[in-house]
Parts: C-alpha cells; sequence; structure tokens
C-alpha cells in the first residue's frame, strides 16, 4: 500500500478580514473527519489594519510521518538535482528540516511571507493529503501509469476558453464565407 496519497497545495487569500467567520477551517475540518483529505500542513496568516501579524499552523502528521514525508519529498528534489546521490542527501535533508519546523517553515520564514500580505487582510497555505485517492494511487502505480496533467478548472479559465472558442468561431466564418 502507498504511504501517502496525492498531495496538494492550495493558497488562498482574504481580501475583507471582516468576512472571515471560519466557515473555511469548519470545511476543511469536516473534510478531514469524514477522511477525505488528511491536513498535512495548514498556515493561517492575518495582518489587521494597524499591520499586527498572527498565525497559526496545524497538522495531523504525527512526528513519525512528518519525518517520513519530508524525507520523501527531500528525496525527490536531491534525485532531481544529482541524482541518486542527491537523492540521499536529499532524504537526510528534509527528515531534518521538518523535525525542526512546522509546515516546512520557522515562525522567521512566517514573518517574512506575512510582510508581503496586505494589511487587514489574511492568507493561508493548506496542504492536504486527498485520502479518497489512495487507493487509485496505488493501482495507477501498480500498472506502471503515471499522471499526465492535473489541476483545476477555475471559472477564469473557463471564461478564457469561451473567449477564444468565440475568436475560433469568428475565424471559422470568415474562412466560409471566402
Amino acid at each position: 500500500m502507498v504511504e501517502f496519497g496525492p498531495i496538494q497545495m492550495i493558497a488562498l487569500g482574504f481580501p475583507e478580514l471582516d468576512k472571515l467567520k471560519g466557515e473555511v477551517l469548519k470545511e476543511i475540518f469536516r473534510l478531514s473527519e469524514a477522511k477525505i483529505v488528511r491536513v498535512i500542513g495548514l498556515l493561517a496568516i492575518v495582518k489587521d489594519a494597524k499591520g499586527n501579524i498572527e498565525s497559526a499552523q496545524i497538522t495531523e502528521l504525527s512526528d513519525e510521518e512528518r519525518m517520513k514525508l519530508g524525507a520523501g519529498v527531500g528525496a525527490l528534489i536531491g534525485l532531481g538535482a544529482a541524482g541518486k546521490k542527491g537523492a540521499m542527501a536529499g532524504a537526510k535533508v528534509g527528515a531534518e528540516a521538518v523535525a525542526q519546523k512546522e509546515f516546512g517553515l520557522s515562525q522567521e520564514e512566517v514573518m517574512e511571507i506575512a510582510k508581503d500580505i496586505p494589511k487587514g487582510t489574511a492568507a493561508g497555505l493548506l496542504l492536504v493529503e486527498h485520502l479518497w485517492a489512495k487507493k487509485l494511487k496505488e493501482l495507477v502505480i501498480k500498472q506502471d501509469g503515471v499522471v499526465l496533467g492535473q489541476g483545476f478548472i477555475s471559472p477564469v479559465a473557463l471564461v478564457a476558453l469561451g473567449a477564444e472558442l468565440a475568436e475560433g468561431a469568428k475565424v471559422a466564418e470568415k474562412v466560409k464565407m471566402k
């Protein structure tokens, strides 16, 4: 069985603090309790109108799971950078990094990120494991399958697609008239 399901990072921005009522967190926790996702890391940063910063980090991983994930991520980065030797070094560095920090970020690094957030806003980084897809991942790997693409289809992308299709229809109509 695979150790982890597919992992996704989602960056969120909230331009109006007064609209934050906790519903997003409640939904994340509901999805977690339903075993649909597992929160690998959640970093929330709030900067009030005066520029005061508050942050919180949570994870559902045990220390052992965090070490395994950190080692795996480090090994993959090291493999890409320097082959097998890089993978060995990367695994060690990755495991050590998560042992020292939550979400892979120190409090100093969190504050550095927070400097770029406008006053009166909030931001969140969410790293989730898709538990619902764990068996699917296992079966794909077993059959030597690979992911060829992935992503969210956003409303903005659909609007852009519609504009491209309309432009294509205009060009086709012109060609047809000739």
